[in-house]
């Protein structure tokens, strides 16, 4: 009997973090990776969405935007402060080269989806493509607390 919980306690421990809470933390295909996308919660019909991207492929691809799964698009921005005052700019398609990696984060790079039809709350997900020319990704960008400033779940490896 203590080999099988032993056996099963080994085996919990070698799944990634993600199977074992229970939430998708990582998309992938042909090389490319996307870990922890996530959003603060909104009160409003906007929302930025930050991301880390990995282009473990051997080209290198182009982050074009992303598509909601009825139909809303986000555009690339980035942070500026114009007039004194914090903006995001909008940025043009932004390539990965083979073996880099790219990570939207607060005050630097994000995806900007504009006309939510109703605010993002904390506990939610938010399914959207990402687009990188030909290559399209399903990811889920959890909802945070309205204060976040990183994913709950950073740090961890997957």
């Amino acid at each position: 009997m203590h080999r099988i919980a032993l056996a099963a306690a080994l085996i919990l421990a070698a799944l990634p973090a993600a199977a074992q809470d229970g939430h998708d933390h990582l998309a992938e295909t042909q090389g490319l990776r996307i870990l922890h996308a996530w959003t603060p919660a909104t009160a409003g019909p906007e929302a930025l969405i930050y991301m880390e991207i990995e282009n473990g492929s051997d080209q290198a691809l182009t982050l074009s935007g992303a598509q909601t799964e009825d139909g809303q698009t986000a555009r690339l921005v980035g942070f500026a402060y114009a007039g004194g005052v914090e903006t995001w700019q909008p940025m043009p398609d932004m390539p990965i080269a083979a073996g880099q990696h790219l990570d939207l984060v607060p005050r630097g790079l994000a995806l900007q989806l504009s006309d939510l039809p109703a605010p993002l709350t904390q506990g939610q997900a938010l399914q959207i493509e990402v687009m990188f020319g030909e290559i399209h990704l399903d990811v889920a960008v959890e909802v945070e607390a309205a204060s976040a400033s990183a994913h709950s779940h950073a740090g961890h490896s997957h």
